[in-house]
């Protein structure tokens, strides 16, 4: 909304106050970007920096939600980050137990539902749910060490206060990338450790009941349990945050491996390294 007034204030403007007008526009931008970028590199440093970022290679993590005290879902996860190389476990809500075996940047591999091998129509909506997996739950995880990549923008969006601690805001948005690039993300940053204490989000699929992405409608998560694994730190467990709040997503398998069988991402009948 703010760019749409900014346009009508211009053409309304006579010439030489609509070029200070873009000229002053453009600079305030600039420095909420500036801004933006100055704290994410800060919170990168502060989980293990981009040395530490690059020598972990193989990631395993176990995605797990608890809603009202229960178990919703439990999918398992390990990903090759050099090669792309990805499997993931997990059970469909009607019990059916599907393993994918896929590459990340080709999404092409198989897929076995309830032990055997499926092809066609059914290959490719498993494939397409398996990648979704890798996004939706990898940005659980991730989501601090994802901020600078292509088509991410930042902008500053100020300082706040929750508890007695001091934290820098940061408005995450995207260009035409990803899944829903239509996602809005508030990323609250300690500022005395440089860590992500919380998350907002408002989804493109929200604008529908809720109108126009604003943090006042955002759905809050506080992220707890910072922990440095194999180099990097992140956080182990999400917990919603608000009056109606009911759920929790924690990772009680996550580790960064020094190798894996390259069998795991070959065999349906490999198993995965690590687990409950």
């Amino acid at each position: 909304m703010r760019r749409v007034l900014t346009i009508l204030a211009l053409m309304l403007a006579p010439p030489a106050a609509g070029l200070a007008a873009c000229g002053a526009a453009w600079a305030q931008d600039s420095a909420a970007e500036l801004q933006a970028v100055v704290v994410v590199e800060g919170m990168m440093d502060a989980m293990g920096g981009p040395a530490g970022w690059e020598k972990a290679r193989y990631l395993r993590f176990d995605w797990v939600v608890e809603r009202d005290g229960n178990r919703a879902a439990h999918v398992r996860h390990l990903w090759d980050r050099y090669q792309g190389r990805y499997r993931v476990e997990w059970e469909t809500r009607d019990k059916k137990k599907i393993v994918a075996l896929f590459n990340v940047n080709t999404k092409e591999g198989k897929v076995t539902v309830d032990g055997k091998p499926v092809e066609g129509e059914e290959l490719k909506k498993n494939l397409e749910a398996a990648y979704g997996r890798f996004i939706n739950d990898g940005y659980w995880l991730l989501m601090p060490w994802k901020l600078k990549d292509p088509g991410v923008k930042l902008e500053y969006a100020g300082q706040t206060e929750l508890d007695g601690k001091k934290y820098d805001l940061v408005h995450i948005h995207f260009g035409q990338v990803g899944l829903t690039p239509g996602d809005h993300y508030w990323a609250y940053i300690n500022r005395d450790t440089h860590l992500m204490d919380r998350w907002a989000y408002f989804l493109q699929g929200m604008v529908k009941d809720k109108g126009e992405p604003a943090l006042e409608k955002a759905t809050v998560w506080d992220w707890r349990k910072w922990e440095d694994v194999g180099g990097i730190k992140l956080a182990c467990e999400k917990v919603m945050v608000g009056p109606n709040a009911n759920a929790m997503i924690h990772f009680p398998v996550l580790k960064v491996l020094p190798e894996v069988d390259a069998a795991v991402f070959e065999s349906f009948e490999a198993h995965l390294p690590g687990g409950e």
